[in-house]
């Protein structure tokens, strides 16, 4: 089961690589058709800012699963492996899950309001999506608060079973 969790996670993973492959691709075009050919094309535009918010919000899930997002070292790193569970416990409970929930009901009349007007975008020519778009605002800190209740439950059964091997 772990396994096949790691593949999935992986796939994730190369899927945001393509996204940011095709936002490069698509930022690539709209220089070389700005300024070459002097042609403005707003839906590629777009989407290359599509590519790269999708990407960014997406992906801080995936930094997180592979723990390559910021953490201040200065006095983790000297910790013992229990006490670095309690610091991520406690920081998870009262820092990371607050700040997620508090992004989400910011955002959710933003997106709610979106998804009613079926909101597209305000440039000429632009793409009819912006609604869509904007459910990013709300995915991403729902995908970090499942990731953050599934490390305090795994931290505080490592703490158990620490403390009990004493």
């Amino acid at each position: 089961m772990a396994r096949e969790k790691r593949i999935w996670l992986e796939k994730y993973g190369a899927m945001l690589g393509w996204l940011t492959l095709l936002m490069v691709l698509f930022s690539i075009v709209t220089v070389v058709s700005r300024n070459v050919f002097d042609v403005v094309w707003i839906p590629v535009q777009e989407l290359a800012l599509y590519c790269h918010a999708a990407a960014l919000m997406l992906g801080m899930v995936y930094a997180w699963r592979h723990d390559k997002h910021v953490r201040v070292d200065v006095f983790y790193q000297g910790f013992s492996d229990n006490k670095k569970r309690w610091v991520n416990v406690i920081g998870l409970l009262f820092l990371a899950l607050p700040m997620m929930v508090f992004i989400f009901l910011a955002s959710l009349p933003y997106v709610t309001d979106a998804w009613a007007r079926m909101e597209q975008s305000g440039e000429t020519g632009g793409l009819p999506l912006v609604w869509l778009f904007k459910t990013l605002l709300l995915a991403m800190p729902l995908t970090l608060i499942g990731a953050f209740v599934v490390d305090v439950f795994k931290s505080l059964k490592a703490i158990k079973n620490n403390s009990g091997a004493s």
